[in-house]
């Protein structure tokens, strides 16, 4: 297993516990300081389950190798959805590894069975760069990011649903100081 696929599926492990917990503060048979305890948690929970992926994510992007292959273009398929499109094809070396390649690009340039230049990031296989060495397109370059700062709003997520769940858990502070 690739360690995207585990960071990706223990924050999920991480995150529907987190929210069976905050969903379990509104059962009416607790009572308003229970139910706040739980919301407060639940929400401590998810908050923590989004900085976690998002700064790991951040993490090990950053630190992840930019290796550059050389070799032809196969496989190019453009994806398109309701958010975003994007292109994915394979590149072989002179060695005959294949290396599958992830980019937002979509459009003229990935011509199938020219050679290409290729740095991409280790971890997430995201094009860095791109530089076209043969075809109608030769000397065609294309720059684009590593996926880093897509991390930051899993991070604001995880600030957001932290400062929800610092209100639920000082409603219960509150209740203590002022009980008698």
């Amino acid at each position: 297993m690739r360690a995207e696929d585990i960071v990706g599926v223990s924050s999920f492990v991480l995150l529907i516990p987190a929210i069976v917990v905050a969903f379990s503060g509104s059962r009416t048979t607790l009572t308003p300081r229970q139910r706040a305890r739980w919301r407060g948690w639940g929400l401590s929970l998810i908050s923590g389950a989004f900085l976690a992926f998002g700064l790991v994510s951040f993490q090990l992007i950053h630190n992840s190798p930019r290796p550059v292959v050389e070799g032809n273009l196969w496989d190019i398929r453009e994806l398109f959805s309701s958010r975003a499109h994007s292109t994915r094809f394979m590149i072989a070396d002179a060695t005959g590894h294949a290396v599958l390649i992830q980019c937002r690009y979509t459009g003229p340039g990935l011509v199938q069975g020219e050679r290409a230049r290729v740095r991409y990031v280790a971890y997430n296989r995201k094009l860095v760069e791109m530089d076209m060495l043969t075809g109608p397109y030769q000397a065609w370059h294309l720059r684009e990011s590593s996926g880093e700062q897509g991390c930051w709003g899993w991070v604001a997520i995880g600030v957001v649903c932290g400062f929800f769940a610092y209100r639920q858990l000082a409603k219960i502070r509150q209740g203590q100081t002022t009980a008698p």
